[in-house]
């Protein structure tokens, strides 16, 4: 059983991390340019959602770490936390 596990340790599986969402109509999507700004449904500072595989497992605040955007884990959900926010 252990070495079915390990063998589970090195398999990649994709992260995403979502600053926030909006809706734009097509005419506003279609005049964005460089430097336009896009409102998101978040605050600046509040807690940003962590997923696996789409489905959310943790909470996190953007950071910058050798001038690159990083996520700081704040909170991880138990499997039983992770579906209340689903």
């Amino acid at each position: 059983m252990n070495n079915k596990i390990n063998m589970l340790l090195d398999v990649s599986i994709p992260i995403g991390v979502q600053l926030g969402q909006t809706k734009m109509s097509i005419r506003e999507l279609l005049n964005l340019k460089k430097g336009s700004i896009v409102r998101l449904n978040r605050m600046a500072g509040e807690p940003i959602d962590i997923f696996l595989s789409k489905k959310l497992v943790a909470k996190g605040e953007v950071t910058v770490v050798d001038d690159k955007l990083s996520v700081r884990i704040g909170q991880l959900y138990g499997e039983q936390e992770r579906f209340k926010h689903l």
